[in-house]
């Protein structure tokens, strides 16, 4: 598709919006593309310049929290929400971002400490997903109280969630973390979790993520976990989900606990990932009677290479 009337509205940190034709497109202060939505809109967010008064249609007039910009979206047109660089929102209540419309996308432009961060100043403080078809990518979820009840928490029967190259952790203070960082709760099918990070201290961080519920094609990919899970890095509880995918992950979890803990009967499938943790047994290190286990490994010791997880299968 060819772009050669590109006409930027306005810009910041070099990146433009406008439009081509009948696309609505996003560029750099060198012309190339980010991405091409239609039909829906898109809304602009920035806690340095923006305003709650303003209509959030272009980094001109954009708006000063997600909670606004959510609030000019429409259901199920693929409206996305564009975060600027180094946008930061303080929240002390549950549910103080509810992501309630379907169908929405939120982007956090930036990197390192300008990806776009989420402070949770108070230990009820939370991030909801409402609606099904949300999808969330590279935004910074902060720890500024200790024992925050649950970061992001996706609603029971809220389904095809994605979160996305985002991280969860980065205390303020060394008493600062989540008791859970993520949780999906009963009945939110299709969710995936890719490319995240998961960062806990010593304090009272429970699990990383919580697969709360019974929950069909959750897949988990590809994420970090560090520090000490008092439960599990991966934790399923409540009642047993059904064709779960874990793979590709790190977990170093500093307590004396399984990187992986589902609920017995689980079905799914386990693969390549790589547990530090020091116990009893290797086979400790991955509680899931009802997966399938292929190329897991262990490791409680460094600088030791690690062993594999799980009985091997017979030839029948």
């Amino acid at each position: 598709m060819q772009y050669s009337h590109f006409n930027a509205v306005s810009g910041i940190n070099g990146l433009a919006v406008g439009k081509a034709g009948s696309e609505k497109v996003i560029a750099d202060a060198l012309g190339r593309m980010y991405l091409n939505f239609e039909p829906g809109s898109q809304f602009f967010v920035d806690s340095a310049t923006g305003s709650a008064s303003n209509d959030g249609l272009t980094w001109a007039t954009a708006l000063a929290s997600i909670d606004s910009a959510v609030g000019k979206c429409t259901a199920n047109k693929g409206d996305v929400i564009w975060l600027a660089p180094g946008h930061n929102e303080g929240i002390t209540t549950a549910a103080a971002i509810d992501l309630d419309v379907a169908g929405i996308t939120v982007i956090g432009l930036g990197s390192g400490s300008l990806k776009p961060t989420i402070d949770f100043d108070n230990t009820a403080a939370s991030v909801v997903i409402g609606a099904n078809d949300i999808t969330i990518s590279n935004i910074r979820f902060r720890t500024s109280a200790n024992a925050v009840t649950v970061g992001l928490d996706i609603e029971a029967g809220k389904d095809y969630a994605k979160v996305l190259n985002c991280e969860f952790g980065f205390a303020e203070t060394a008493t600062d973390e989540f008791a859970i960082a993520l949780r999906n709760n009963a009945g939110c099918d299709g969710t995936v979790i890719d490319g995240c990070f998961f960062g806990a201290g010593a304090q009272a961080a429970v699990t990383a993520i919580s697969i709360t519920g019974a929950s069909d094609d959750v897949i988990i990919r590809n994420c970090r976990f560090t520090g000490s899970h008092s439960t599990a890095c991966i934790n399923g509880i409540t009642t047993l989900s059904t064709n779960l995918l874990i793979k590709d992950n790190i977990m170093q979890q500093g307590a004396t606990e399984p990187g992986i803990e589902l609920l017995t009967g689980t079905t799914g499938i386990i693969a390549n990932n790589y547990i530090a943790t020091n116990l009893a047994t290797i086979a400790a290190s991955i509680v899931a009677d009802g997966c399938w286990l292929f190329e897991n490994y262990y490791s409680e010791v460094a600088p030791e290479t690690g062993a594999l997880i799980g009985t091997a299968s017979a030839n029948d």
